[in-house]
């Protein structure tokens, strides 16, 4: 029976990465106050549950990988927390605190356990950042049932933070949000891909086991974009 915290990919995600032309951005560092970290939609980050592995809590390099869909046209293809630098040569599915091993057993070849997205954007946050930052944005409705947290919060610093990077959309690609500007915790978001979908993440470790990163894919050359319409950030 496989342990929740050494499920074995199916495949490298190295030989996945390198097989594909790809713009590193470093986007910011996280801070992690308790080292369980949560990757989710950040608009539905309440209902996602941290990982069962964790890390030192410290402040993290986080880095995108952008894939060049024409000369004027990128979607990021991964987002990467890096915990250490030397490189990672194996990886294992990220899992959520409350999946079971019985769950983890019944999945098929192809399956995995990942997370939603339904607004266009995907982050990275430690648990104690989240409790604040979801409790910000409900502070934000309960003073203004018709106020949109993007439109009237988070809009204007992805334009700020990224909209003139030339691998970034004018409305800006990816954000350091800091839900208390007197607070170092903080929440890096990013758009996801080509948008809407489910993704898995992968712990990366070397051979000792020791934790190197952590990386979402968001399977960029598993969809077919065309006839799809542009994807709007928004909550």
């Amino acid at each position: 029976m496989k342990d929740i915290n050494d499920f074995e990919l199916h495949y490298d995600l190295e030989d996945e990465m390198n097989s594909q032309e790809l713009v590193e951005i470093h986007i910011g560092d996280l801070t992690l106050p308790t080292g369980k970290i949560i990757v989710a939609d950040p608009f539905f980050s309440l209902e996602q549950r941290p990982f069962a592995r964790t890390v030192e809590p410290d402040k993290y390099p986080v880095f995108i990988y952008m894939s060049e869909i024409d000369p004027l046209h990128h979607r990021i293809a991964y987002a990467k927390i890096k915990f250490r630098p030397e490189e990672a040569s194996k990886w294992i599915l990220a899992i959520t605190d409350d999946i079971t091993r019985e769950e983890l057993n019944d999945l098929g070849e192809d399956e995995f356990y990942g997370f939603p997205v339904e607004s266009g954007l995907a982050c990275f946050l430690d648990e104690e950042t989240n409790t604040r930052f979801t409790a910000k944005m409900d502070e934000l409705q309960e003073k203004n049932p018709e106020s949109n947290y993007y439109d009237d919060v988070l809009s204007e610093e992805f334009r700020e933070y990224s909209g003139k990077n030339n691998f970034s959309r004018e409305l800006g690609d990816w954000n350091d949000h800091h839900p208390d500007s007197d607070s170092d915790n903080n929440v890096i978001m990013f758009a996801s891909g080509w948008g809407d979908g489910y993704y898995p993440a992968y712990w990366g470790l070397n051979e000792e086991g020791d934790t190197i990163e952590l990386v979402i894919d968001f399977l960029i050359n598993d969809f077919d974009p065309e006839g799809e319409e542009e994807f709007d950030q928004e909550d």
